[in-house]
């Protein structure tokens, strides 16, 4: 039986749709992984001025102006790659140029960037342009079902990268007792100040106090996150607390393009299926109306099919969950905004309470 079910894993098909919406969020993050080497490139510095340290002794080193026109293509490649053009080649042509800048010098190493070349590879390994593309569009091209072995691949990386980091704080007892992440807020104070966040919030994360109690919820959570990703049943509970988390860290401290990529990479975590919920509307009225124009707007990943009710029908909006259960009024339209990318943060708790009273 295990036998079947690990030859099942390579046989797998589903939508990649989410992947494909990750594909298109990964543009941006890799030009912002990009700009401090632009910075260096715009002051006339060259990684090769000062003291870098190969990873490897026989790894090609591109001269001066070869590295930089390396670096304007790995940032074409992340806006054609964003945009869906020849999707596949482009997308492992910008993993490809990150990682050869990544592995050029040991002094590039930061754990974000390692875990961007993770999820590009992954991102790389499917069909990542079937749809929401141009590729797609000029192909007309409708079908987004692929085989998904190296999409559990990437959810492996995605929690083995939680369980390393949270087993690793767990066993240092600078971590475990605060002392890294205090220290990591004050010297980056300055950004913590032009931050967005209040100042009583700003206050509180610069207490020692705060952070002898915050390193320790730091870590379980990422040890939970390691665990809970996996099963259904704790997988939107684990989404969601792995959004707040990353939230909150880019608030306290500056990690680069963590946060963004943490956050962009709970797609994969998506169930790999689509239009298998179906919404019924009563669109005579205003909010079986506006609820269908933000499902139209907003359901980026086809959770949804839409039928119109006839006007004065007993029920304005009536929702009809992958399982069969039939859901109406506010409890439907709940559940529709809890299961939408944008508006799944502030709505998934509402949709809690709902489950909590058995509705």
């Amino acid at each position: 039986m295990i036998a079947r079910r690990w030859n099942g894993i390579f046989e797998d098909e589903g939508s990649v749709r989410a992947v494909c919406l990750l594909r298109i969020l990964l543009g941006p993050i890799v030009l912002v992984h990009l700009q401090p080497f632009f910075a260096d490139m715009r002051a006339g510095r060259y990684y090769g001025d000062a003291f870098y340290s190969p990873w490897f002794s026989w790894y090609p080193e591109a001269p001066r102006d070869l590295y930089f026109a390396l670096l304007w293509a790995a940032a074409i490649a992340a806006v054609l790659m964003m945009l869906g053009i020849l999707t596949r080649a482009i997308t492992a042509a910008t993993f490809l140029l990150c990682a050869y800048n990544f592995f050029l010098s040991e002094t590039h190493f930061h754990h974000n960037r390692a875990f961007l070349l993770i999820v590009l590879a992954g991102v790389a390994l499917l069909p990542c342009g079937k749809v929401l593309s141009l590729d797609a569009l000029w192909r007309r091209q409708r079908d987004d079902v692929a085989r998904l072995w190296p999409l559990y691949l990437l959810r492996f990386e995605h929690v083995t990268t939680y369980f390393a980091s949270g087993l690793s704080k767990l066993i240092d007892p600078d971590w475990w007792g605060g002392t890294v992440t205090w220290d990591r807020v004050l010297r980056f104070r300055d950004a913590l100040d032009r931050s967005i966040a209040p100042n009583w919030l700003k206050d509180l994360v610069t207490r020692q106090e705060f952070h002898q109690v915050f390193a320790k919820v730091n870590v379980l959570t990422e040890l939970f996150l390691s665990v809970a990703l996996w099963f259904r049943p704790t997988r939107l509970l684990a989404i969601w607390v792995a959004i707040g988390f990353h939230l909150m860290i880019e608030i306290s401290a500056r990690v680069q393009v963590f946060s963004l990529l943490a956050i962009a990479a709970q797609l994969i975590w998506v169930t790999p299926s689509t239009r298998d919920r179906l919404i019924q509307l009563d669109r005579s009225r205003r909010g079986a109306r506006v609820l269908g124009a933000v499902v139209r707007g907003l359901d980026w990943l086809a959770r949804f099919r839409v039928e119109d009710l006839p006007p004065g029908a007993a029920c304005a909006i009536v929702l009809v969950d992958r399982d069969g259960r039939r859901h109406t009024g506010g409890v439907a339209a709940r559940l529709v905004l809890s299961r939408l990318p944008l508006a799944f943060f502030p709505c998934a708790p509402l949709r809690a309470v709902d489950v909590l009273r058995g509705r």
